[in-house]
């Protein structure tokens, strides 16, 4: 027998994590006002199919304590036994059809052979179908006095409103990491089973607050009576916390290396996937951590954000670890996106700038497809800095033209302004010279001319040259 099905509580003082249904449960059944239909709803593995069995047997209990079934009385030990066919459960997944519930409504009408009520328990009730479900609705308003319905589902939204109404409801909710790691701990004393601090914190944040998973996971990882943190490393090609860290402060850096790092593990066999979830865990618990010390956490955000994103574009694409792969291309170029013209031109008027359409004619560089990012790939991505670049240009042609302009000054005004690294990078690979209030930039790829004309860095470089001294600043890009 699992772990799971032998430590499966068996009254309601022994559920874990819902404590006040667990009260208004004990509550009604010793006041004698149970109803007739009720409606569990929850994630996966938060005890609702437990409670419903729980208080199918205690209903006909034969000797109830302060709402807890006595487990002593012969429909207590025939109910763990399944011995009672005046309990029924159904998995409604596999009754779907119409028909399925009118056999269900023809048999409701016969009194039960031993027990006080006959249950129903229909598990996962939000796969019947429009016409079962319109089937069941009457006798869910007006059922025999000897029948309950015990409705359970994982999706909620699915279920009719007309179902919903004519059920009391219960909302389950996922348990807190420490209700999970007690419930573990006091099965691993049962079993003997010795287990450290880590081991725990992984199963307890892999579970995602059902203690079903936390459970399963657990037996899953046991080895000889032992769980270690190691063991779980090897056993199911995840990686520490020293690699996790050494992503995250890559990250943070903009440190191209990176990619070499995810190829590494990509040959090594790991799974790229269950990684990308760990290192996501890993950097919400560092924000935190930094938040609560009073440090700025913006770029933990914008990691977050874009390994998110990234994560559930795994779903639909084609290759897994190409999609990975651009994912922590994005993060460290400081790239959002590649803008239409249109789109870029409908931005930039709300800050009354314009924005010189590149010319069409020009050609533009290819990026190859390579197995690591190198400075050349960037310098094919965002131009090669040349000396003109960097130099301080001035319009010579204009007599109004009186002041000097130091580009190199100026993206270091950016970077330390909070420019990320993809901006800096496109800038140094451009040509830039100011005339009056103007400043020109003329880009040598479409990536570059994209990340610099993007709405955010047009507001940043305006900013930055008004704080220059730079008066009422434009920005041209072609």
């Amino acid at each position: 027998m699992s772990l799971y099905l032998k430590y499966r509580p068996s009254d309601f003082d022994n559920l874990v994590g819902q404590d006040f249904i667990n009260k208004t449960l004990k509550k009604a059944i010793a006041d004698d006002k149970t109803v007739g239909a009720y409606l569990l709803c929850g994630p996966r593995g938060t005890g609702k199919t437990t409670t419903a069995r729980i208080l199918a047997k205690t209903v006909n209990c034969e000797n109830i304590k302060e709402g807890n079934p006595c487990l002593e009385c012969g429909i207590c030990k025939d109910f763990q036994e399944e011995k009672l066919i005046d309990i029924i459960e159904i998995d409604a997944a596999s009754h779907t059809g119409v028909d399925n519930i009118r056999e269900i409504i023809e048999k409701a009408q016969f009194r039960p052979t031993r027990t006080k009520y006959k249950i129903y328990i229909i598990d996962e009730v939000h796969m019947l179908s429009k016409g079962a479900f319109n089937a069941l609705l009457k006798i869910l308003e007006e059922p025999p006095e000897h029948v309950k319905f015990i409705l359970a589902t994982t999706e909620t939204h699915k279920v009719p409103d007309t179902i919903i109404s004519r059920c009391q409801r219960y909302d389950f909710k996922r348990i807190n990491d420490l209700d999970v790691k007690n419930r573990l701990s006091y099965i691993a004393k049962q079993e003997d089973i010795t287990v450290d601090d880590k081991s725990y914190d992984y199963i307890v944040k892999n579970s995602g607050g059902g203690l079903r998973d936390a459970i399963s996971l657990f037996e899953q990882l046991v080895e000889d009576k032992i769980i270690e943190y190691d063991v779980i490393i090897s056993k199911l090609g995840i990686v520490g916390d020293e690699i996790l860290d050494i992503f995250l402060k890559k990250l943070l850096n903009n440190d191209s290396s990176i990619t070499d790092d995810l190829d590494e593990l990509i040959q090594n066999g790991k799974n790229v996937k269950l990684f990308f979830k760990e290192l996501i865990f890993y950097i919400k618990d560092k924000s935190i951590i930094e938040l609560k010390t009073g440090n700025n956490i913006s770029e933990y955000i914008k990691i977050l954000d874009t390994l998110d994103d990234t994560y559930v574009k795994t779903k639909y694409s084609l290759d897994e670890n190409t999609t990975f792969l651009i994912g922590i291309l994005k993060i460290i170029t400081g790239f959002s996106g590649i803008d239409t013209p249109v789109k870029q031109e409908q931005n930039t008027k709300k800050q009354n700038i314009n924005i010189v359409k590149k010319s069409e004619t020009q050609p533009v560089q290819k990026l190859e497809q390579k197995d690591e990012l190198s400075h050349s790939d960037i310098d094919d991505v965002f131009g090669t800095p040349t000396p003109e670049s960097t130099a301080i240009k001035t319009d010579t042609t204009n007599p109004g033209n009186t002041s000097s302009f130091d580009s190199k000054g100026f993206i270091d005004t950016l970077k330390a302004g909070g420019a990320k690294g993809g901006l800096t990078m496109a800038l140094r690979g451009s040509d830039l010279g100011l005339e009056l209030s103007t400043l020109k930039i003329t880009t040598k790829t479409k990536i570059a001319y994209s990340q610099i004309g993007s709405t955010d860095n047009i507001a940043l470089m305006t900013k930055t040259l008004s704080d220059m001294g730079v008066q009422n600043p434009e920005i041209n890009i072609s």
